[in-house]
This record gives structure tokens, C-alpha cells and sequence, in this order.
């Protein structure tokens, strides 16, 4: 069991993003934190339809003390993976964490509902010494 699964772009992430996530995940795991990262923990071969893939992680996610998310709007599988986030937290009680600032929007989107569910982390080493990422 991973401590976090990360919800971030896969298949079509830029270098920018890509970045990002690599420096988040390096970041806890320097601090003994276990964390489930897509492009590196699941083969991203396709099958055909994309059942394995998603079935891989959902178990991963299920599995998982939190849920932290680095959000982009534009990438489906992420706005896929955040659907199975919001629907867990309706079997436990699970933290939805925000990796990265989203910026409001005027109107109903997936960022405006991470921003009203998302809570601090309550993994007890990140609580005292917040992940910060300035260089990316």
C-alpha cells in the first residue's frame, strides 16, 4: 500500500508538468513518504480500450492513504482519476490534497471542486514541513 497516489497528467503532459511532478514525488519520498506515480508505477501501454489501465489504478488509488493532486483541466485521465477520488471519499473518509495551486474559475468546473474538497495533508511529516517547489 502507497501512502499517496498522485493524479497528475500523463499522455499528453509538458516538460513543465512533467517536471513538477517529478520534483513533488522525489520530494516525499526523500521524507520516507510511499507514493503511487502513474507514468512510473503502471505500464501506460494501451490495450486496446484502456480497462486495464484504469483497473491498475483504481486499485492503487483504493489502496492509498491520500489523494494528491497536480490539476490540469485539459487531461482526461486525470479528470478521470479525480472522479475516482470523489467517489471514494464517499466509501472513507480520504484526503484529497492539492499539490499545486488551481486557480478559480467563474463558472462549474473540476478545479472549483478540488478547491472546495481539497484538504492539508495528514501525513504527519509533510504537516510539519510542507513540500514547496519553487523551481519549476
Amino acid at each position: 500500500m502507497k501512502d499517496i497516489y498522485l493524479i497528475c497528467p500523463v499522455r499528453n503532459v509538458t516538460e513543465e508538468q512533467r517536471r513538477f511532478a517529478d520534483l513533488y514525488v522525489e520530494a516525499l519520498e526523500k521524507r520516507g513518504v510511499s507514493v503511487h506515480y502513474p507514468p512510473r508505477d503502471v505500464d501506460q501501454t494501451d490495450d486496446g480500450v484502456g480497462l486495464t489501465l484504469n483497473s491498475t489504478h483504481r486499485q492503487a488509488m483504493f489502496a492509498c492513504k491520500e489523494v494528491h493532486v497536480i490539476w490540469d483541466p485539459s487531461s482526461r485521465g486525470s479528470t478521470f482519476d479525480f472522479g475516482m477520488a470523489f467517489m471514494l471519499r464517499a466509501t472513507r473518509d480520504i484526503p484529497i490534497v492539492m499539490a499545486k495551486s488551481v486557480a478559480p474559475t467563474t463558472n462549474r468546473s473540476y478545479g472549483n471542486i478540488l478547491r472546495a474538497i481539497a484538504v492539508p495533508s495528514r501525513l504527519d511529516e509533510l504537516l510539519r514541513n510542507p513540500i514547496s517547489i519553487s523551481r519549476v
